[in-house]
């Protein structure tokens, strides 16, 4: 078996299946007619694929920006995956058993303490138990059984009390108990929903923001996304120098690099629009179908889905705060790097819009515009806060995808596991 094609492919085919699964017992168990049983799941399993699909779109359509800031930071991000590919390669099967018998543990919580909550977001599932993993396989101590032990019962919690600690914020900001969220947003968006709260005013909601009729396009999602990210791309271009912007992205033709950033732009605000459709089709049929799996196996259950469920709550805030916390994130770079930080750090663009994005749509319902912009802000510079403080204990397996990828709770998962399995000398 090819271990390499196995995980490349995991981290989509388990959520969509994963959910199908639920979608199918779930109304199997309240008695549906076999053609309800047939759409519900299909319509879930279709739902997630069109979620994946816009997230692919997503991270083709911000690529410029990665570029732009490996311009600008002379940094080759390349060469940071082979640690933890190489990781993967040798510890691929611990961590399918640690995602597997973790989420088993995870189920058995939710059945038998307080904290209802069962995790159903697979690729974030997969990648929690890779972090978990690393975190203490690092110092080549653990392996094997003991790995996949210990690594479950860590994960087992770690899908439990996530979903725990960012529910409250979940539902006073849809106003219903239907689902909470579970993805690597959770510290910075329970982080953000405090400074909402500390520092904001609830009364001035970015999505009752009042527009002239001038400016009354800018009420379009697809328009006002599409328009920041074009400016956003134009301002790092000439950041990064537009001599290389111009070679890059137009051949050396200024004119056709702007209009290839501008095609960029409007694929990002189209990715965005297509997210949210395969959003709505997913919660319209997973929600009814989950309480027929709950009522059976987890009385009282809710769901911990992907973080995309929030954003038809806050789009503005999304729009607002994604490309400061890029900025923000840019003057971290630059004060750790003055400050002599001794490893390599990289801007995690994709942190800052599926991490800090859903921050500032629950610092939007807690304290408005304000709290929106403070949490991109802080928001931006905990990215990297989290991927310096997470970069000693995973070192030897996985500082390359720390660096990509964990400015969020991956790193804070490598702080905490790595830090007592130190501790207790594992």
């Amino acid at each position: 078996m090819d271990l390499n094609l196995v995980f490349s492919i995991v981290p989509r085919l388990l959520p969509t299946f994963i959910l199908g699964l639920v979608a199918f017992l779930g109304l199997l168990f309240q008695k549906k007619t076999f053609s309800e049983i047939v759409t519900g799941t299909v319509k879930t399993m279709a739902g997630v694929v069109i979620l994946f699909s816009a997230v692919d779109l997503i991270s083709t359509a911000i690529q410029p920006i990665v570029d732009m800031f490996g311009q600008i930071y002379q940094y080759e991000g390349s060469a940071v995956a082979a640690d933890w590919t190489a990781f993967l390669a040798t510890f691929g099967l611990e961590v399918v058993l640690i995602m597997v018998l973790g989420f088993v543990v995870n189920v058995i919580l939710a059945r038998i303490t307080k904290w209802k909550y069962v995790f159903l977001t697979g690729h974030i599932m997969f990648w929690n138990a890779f972090m978990v993993a690393a975190a203490l396989a690092d110092g080549g101590k653990l392996s094997g059984i003991p790995l996949i032990a210990i690594g479950s019962i860590v994960l087992g919690i770690i899908l439990t009390v996530l979903p725990a600690l960012i529910s409250p914020f979940v539902f006073k900001l849809t106003g219903t108990k239907d689902f909470t969220i579970g993805h690597s947003t959770t510290m910075i968006a329970v982080v953000g929903a405090y400074l909402g709260k500390w520092f904001g005013d609830p009364k001035h909601n970015t999505e009752d923001s009042k527009i002239s009729d001038k400016w009354s396009f800018m009420k379009s999602m697809t328009i006002s996304t599409t328009l920041v990210m074009f400016v956003l791309f134009i301002v790092l271009g000439l950041i990064a120098g537009w001599d290389w912007t111009a070679a890059t992205y137009g051949a050396g033709s200024g004119v056709v690099s702007v209009l290839s950033l501008l095609y960029k732009a409007i694929l990002f605000g189209a990715s965005l629009t297509v997210l949210l459709t395969g959003v709505r089709m997913m919660l319209a049929e997973i929600t009814p179908a989950f309480k027929g799996f709950a009522d059976k196996i987890v009385p009282n259950a809710i769901p911990a889905l992907d973080c995309p469920m929030i954003f038809p709550y806050g789009q503005n805030a999304l729009t607002i705060g994604f490309p400061i916390a890029v900025i923000s994130s840019m003057v971290a770079l630059v004060l750790f790097g003055v400050a002599g930080f001794p490893y390599m750090l990289l801007p995690t663009i994709v942190a800052a819009f599926f991490d800090v994005g859903p921050a500032c749509i629950l610092a939007n319902a807690s304290g408005g515009r304000r709290g929106v912009i403070i949490t991109a802000i802080v928001g931006g510079f905990l990215m990297i806060g989290f991927q310096a403080a997470a970069l000693p204990f995973v070192m030897n397996s996985a500082a390359g995808f720390v660096n990509l990828y964990g400015g969020n709770d991956f790193g804070v998962i490598a702080v905490i596991v790595g830090g007592i399995a130190k501790l207790f000398g594992l």
